[in-house]
């Protein structure tokens, strides 16, 4: 299965726009590396984008490797990792379909990922999740959840999913519009990593605007 090439097009879209790529990993990536992790382990960042997370991993000696749909992002990402003098393995990819054998490693991060698209998308991600870690490998997971101000903002064409069509563009959704979202609840969380080992999820929210919207998403954490 295969993203759809309008999807694939916005993305690269996106990705042309250098500014609109992070420089600097999220909290959680960091405290999940230094928390759960060893120094040389081999670590996936599915969905790199322009390669925050992937090279973070790479400075604080990590096997790392990264995946995006976006040549674009990757292109950008080498560049990145080029100009810091870091060994980092990047491939043009989906994450439904990811080119790297069973158990190959040892953890996994998918930060604002694997929600960009519907369920069946989703449901194809979790699979290769589950395929590509060793046995007890970790994986943390951010996805969207029911409560983030762009769920009930957009057009739902499925249950759980939308089309994101943000009116106002200082929001940060606007550079979405036109992408396929899907939200989740907790237990369809748990439902769908019901084959790991453990399964625990947090929540994280942060507001904008004077606290007028937000983003609302899960942090699930994995062992296989």
């Amino acid at each position: 299965m295969k993203q759809e090439s309008k999807t694939v097009n916005l993305w690269e879209n996106l990705y042309s726009q250098q500014h609109l790529g992070p420089k600097y990993p999220e909290d959680a990536v960091i405290r999940f590396a230094f928390n759960n992790l060893t120094p040389g382990q081999k670590v996936l960042d599915l969905g790199c984008g322009a390669g925050r997370h992937a090279m973070f991993l790479a400075e604080n000696g990590f096997e790392a490797y990264g995946i995006d749909i976006s040549e674009n992002a990757i292109l950008e990402a080498k560049k990145r990792a080029q100009e810091k003098n870091l060994s980092v393995v990047y491939k043009v990819a989906s994450c439904e379909s990811i080119p790297f054998e069973d158990e190959f490693f040892n953890a996994l991060i998918a930060c604002g990922t694997i929600y960009y698209g519907d369920v069946c998308m989703v449901q194809h991600a979790a699979s290769e999740i589950f395929r590509l870690l060793t046995k007890g490998g970790k994986a943390l997971i951010v996805v969207r959840s029911l409560e983030d101000y762009r769920y009930s903002r957009s057009l739902e064409i499925e249950p759980h999913t939308i089309i994101i069509n943000e009116q106002d563009q200082a929001k940060s959704a606007a550079n979405e519009n036109g992408m396929k979202m899907h939200f989740f609840n907790r237990a369809e969380l748990l439902k769908l990593f019901s084959n790991f080992a453990r399964v625990d999820i947090e929540r994280q929210i942060v507001t904008h605007g004077n606290e007028s919207y937000a983003d609302n998403d899960f942090l699930v954490f994995l062992q296989k």
